[in-house]
């Protein structure tokens, strides 16, 4: 066996970067930018009011109250008519060009308008003008956002802004998910004796979904290698195939022969790390492949250490590994055998910083239990004290 933080290394090692792509906006949250992206025009693009009000020269009301002459309105989306005159002002609107010569924009909440065509500025501060200068935000040709970052709503923004109507981004993986097991039947259907619902395609479906990556649902392979290996062969046409169930070593387990069989570099089949120890992981030219264990929460703790991490290694993101953060238990807690234990927790944060409070769990099958939990705790084998500090993996 090999330790969890050893398995880690070679699933991140052995995933690889996709290859960028343009995608269209709406496609691009959630994507890592494989190039930088520069501005192309000054932002903003003109001298433009921060506010409501009037535009004005600040010499013109450096003696209050100031009656001036309105020349224009400009609504955002117009262009100024003529420079500003001394005694003259511009009605603004926000986001709106102040016209040449303007310096201030007083708060329409500081004048008053008159009949004869005029304002009167009652009050006025020149130190705050209100007015964005062009190219206050960023000078053309000005990297905006640098090759690496991840794409949130706000960058999708910035991306807009500049003109990039598609972003160059590192490809999702495609990513097939496939079930194992004699005793597995339609979400839909009731159960007969000695069968259970298919939770675990769900559950995983659901995590690569949440992850930013959409997947396919192979189905279920029954317990005979010619079915299985049909299956496998279909899901290593994609970037990643998710297997649960059959990794054990029970006479009918059956996945990590067949991975050898069509091909697959087995590069660990075990890691010292409960639940889960009989994680399987290998890879076939650029596709890999991962073996999770069949019990419902095994697969769940088995998709979000290894699993995800390698999906995000391929997207390009920096931050695949684990977040794993200190935290203070709330109860005592303990790990049993001689493995790693992944035990399920409640992670928040108080005064003292981060604190966690541990699950009970009746073991890996308990998937209501681990439904409760926001975190994992990683523990040695061993007892744990109230107000002991050790590691935790948020599963959010």
């Amino acid at each position: 066996m090999i330790s969890p933080h050893e398995a880690l290394e070679i699933v991140l090692r052995e995933s690889p970067r996709l290859e960028p792509v343009l995608v269209p906006l709406a496609d691009a949250v959630g994507a890592v930018l494989a190039e930088p992206v520069a501005a192309d025009m000054d932002l903003p693009p003109f001298d433009k009011s921060a506010m409501d009000g009037c535009a004005v020269r600040a010499a013109d009301v450096a003696h209050l109250p100031a009656d001036l002459a309105i020349i224009e309105e400009l609504p955002a989306g117009t262009a100024p008519a003529r420079p500003l005159a001394p005694g003259a002002c511009a009605k603004t609107m926000t986001g709106a060009p102040v016209p040449p010569g303007a310096d201030l924009v007083v708060p329409v909440e500081d004048t008053e308008t008159l009949l004869d065509g005029r304002v009167r500025i009652v009050r006025a501060d020149a130190e705050r003008t209100n007015i964005c200068p062009r190219g206050e935000d960023v000078r053309r040709g000005e990297t905006v956002l640098e090759a690496g970052r991840l794409l949130r709503p706000a960058e999708i923004g910035v991306l807009a802004a500049v003109g990039r109507d598609r972003a160059p981004v590192f490809r999702r993986p495609r990513v097939a998910v496939l079930a194992t097991g004699e005793e597995l039947v339609p979400v839909s259907s009731v159960p007969g004796p000695g069968q259970i619902r298919n939770a675990n395609s769900s559950s995983l479906l659901a995590s690569c979904r949440a992850a930013g990556v959409p997947a396919d649902d192979l189905g279920v392979a029954r317990d005979e290698r010619a079915d299985l290996r049909a299956k496998v062969e279909q899901g290593l046409g994609r970037d990643v195939l998710i297997v649960s169930g059959g990794v054990s070593m029970g006479e009918r387990d059956f996945v990590p022969r067949v991975l050898q069989d069509v091909g697959v570099t087995i590069h660990f089949a075990t890691v010292r790390m409960k639940p889960g120890k009989p994680t399987v992981f290998g890879a076939r030219g650029r596709s890999v492949v991962f073996g999770l264990a069949g019990n419902p929460v095994s697969t769940l703790v088995g998709f979000h250490l290894f699993v995800r991490p390698c999906l995000r290694r391929m997207m390009g993101r920096s931050d695949a590994a684990w977040q794993v953060l200190e935290a203070r238990l709330l109860a005592p807690a303990r790990a049993r055998d001689d493995r790693v234990n992944f035990a399920p927790a409640v992670l928040r944060h108080d005064a003292g910083g981060w604190a966690a409070v541990p699950l009970p769990t009746h073991g890996p099958a308990d998937l209501v239990g681990f439904s409760r939990a926001n975190a994992l705790l990683m523990l040695d084998p061993g007892a744990y004290a109230a107000a002991a500090r050790v590691p935790a993996i948020p599963l959010e």
